[in-house]
């Protein structure tokens, strides 16, 4: 097994184990909520395992109780308008990594995910829950605009059930994600390990070329709609931001928290 030193990544690991890359997000004290610095190294990490040919599945997963709660609002209530757009642009560059990679990419749902965290579940290939995971896409909770979220959304759950989870902004149990579509399989807590084992283990049997081709192909038949989705981020967050309303919510959100984790 190789690991990234905990001190060069405070926020974020690497560890490759037998074919097997698993990205844990490390910030428990704010629900892993991304702020920069876990942004930049996430991107990293990605991309440092697709390049590894030892690597036949990529694991996605958070430290503590959470998966992760979206963005840090802490960083969102300091943040000027600059600030602001240089930060959708680094959201949209790690998603754009994110659809070209050729490997299998699992996400380990092992608590909450909402918000930015949900998107990085929703781009995964496959989402293993557990039974002690929940879902949100609650960007409204802080003035915010939910624009890529509402474009997963619709590709995976459909228009109305994706109304209903951005307009309510509703934190929804593992068995109702089920119901819904959002995640592949939900799973005893304590079986979360193993059934993500047996799952890398047989796609791992697959030939690499032909899993790398195949997924290149389904980059290919989403890029008009990632094209548009992103270039609506990025003018209408800016609107957003302009108006006061991102600001004031991310504030408002951090203030009610006080010293409760960051994040949606």
């Amino acid at each position: 097994m190789t690991e990234t030193p905990s001190s060069t990544q405070p926020c974020l690991t690497l560890a490759i184990d037998n074919g097997v890359a698993l990205i844990t997000m490390d910030r428990p004290h704010a629900m892993n909520a991304f702020d920069r610095t876990q942004r930049e190294l996430f991107q990293s990490a990605l991309l440092s395992a697709d390049a590894d040919a030892k690597v036949r599945a990529i694991v996605i997963t958070g430290a503590g109780k959470a998966f992760c709660a979206g963005q840090d609002q802490h960083e969102s209530a300091a943040m000027d308008a600059a600030g602001s757009a240089a930060r959708i642009d680094s959201y949209m560059a790690l998603y754009e990594v994110f659809r070209a990679l050729g490997k299998p990419v699992i996400a380990r749902i092992n608590g909450v995910a909402a918000g930015a965290g949900l998107q990085i579940a929703l781009m995964s290939d496959l989402r293993i829950a557990s039974t002690q995971a929940r879902f949100g896409m609650t960007e409204f909770k802080v003035g915010s605009a939910a624009i890529f979220g509402s474009t997963l959304l619709n590709s995976i759950i459909g228009e109305a059930a994706m109304k209903r989870l951005v307009l309510l902004a509703e934190i929804v149990p593992a068995a109702q994600s089920l119901a819904l579509g959002l995640v592949h399989e939900v799973v005893d807590d304590a079986r979360l390990d193993s059934r993500v084992a047996e799952i890398c283990t047989q796609v791992s049997q697959w030939s690499p070329t032909s899993v790398t081709i195949t997924k290149s192909w389904w980059k290919e038949m989403g890029d008009e709609m990632f094209a548009k989705a992103a270039a609506a981020a990025r003018r209408g967050h800016a609107i957003n931001f302009a108006s006061g309303a991102y600001s004031l919510g991310a504030r408002k959100f951090t203030e009610r928290k006080q010293a409760k984790p960051a994040g949606i």
